[in-house]
């Protein structure tokens, strides 16, 4: 259970083994990516002083996502390492504020809401962390060719061999590039 307690927290720590289940990650119906049966968390949870939790541990999990290039999908194996801090959530915290600037402080401390603590939302922040710009299933991934629509990866297409048509879009702009300034002409 990725819910905690945090008055429950014993003295001395708790340890974790979690399996990472989509309802409790709040990744059910994700529509980037899915997160596959197998994944966990192994970590310990410690309460310190003004009830402030110190969570660290290491999330293991593999993504299944679609490629960018070939629609083909593919898993993404995902390792990150924990090592948080959170206090209860401050009154007035919420309320909308022109110039906020944040302290050091800020930038490595999260809040939880005074009762529980939600791990599975820290999981989730990982994933998405975790997630690559460009989504490819391979590096050399040739994708869907730009004419006929076949992957590139499966077949050759005839359309590989054939001159590039210009975007018609783009017709004025080439005629511009073609044109050279009058100052340059010899």
């Amino acid at each position: 259970m990725l819910t905690l307690e945090v008055s429950k927290i014993p003295p001395d720590g708790q340890d974790l083994d979690a399996g990472l289940d989509p309802s409790e990650v709040h990744v059910e119906g994700e529509r980037q990516f899915a997160l596959l049966p197998g994944g966990t968390f192994v970590g310990r949870v410690d309460r310190g002083d003004e009830n402030s939790v110190h969570v660290r541990g290491r999330v293991r999990a593999e993504l299944g996502l679609e490629c960018g290039r070939c629609l083909e999908s593919y898993r993404l194996p995902v390792a990150q390492e924990l090592d948080l801090f959170y206090l209860p959530h401050r009154p007035g915290a919420d309320e909308a504020e022109d110039d906020v600037e944040l302290t050091d402080r800020d930038m490595v401390v999260a809040y939880y809401d005074g009762v529980r603590l939600d791990l599975g939302e820290v999981l989730r922040e990982q994933l998405f962390l975790a997630l690559p710009m460009t989504r490819a299933c391979r590096p050399e991934c040739l994708g869907f060719c730009p004419s006929c629509g076949a992957n590139r990866n499966l077949a050759a297409c005839a359309c590989a061999a054939a001159p590039a048509e210009a975007d018609p879009r783009l017709m004025a702009l080439g005629k511009l590039l073609d044109q050279e300034p009058e100052g340059r002409r010899h």
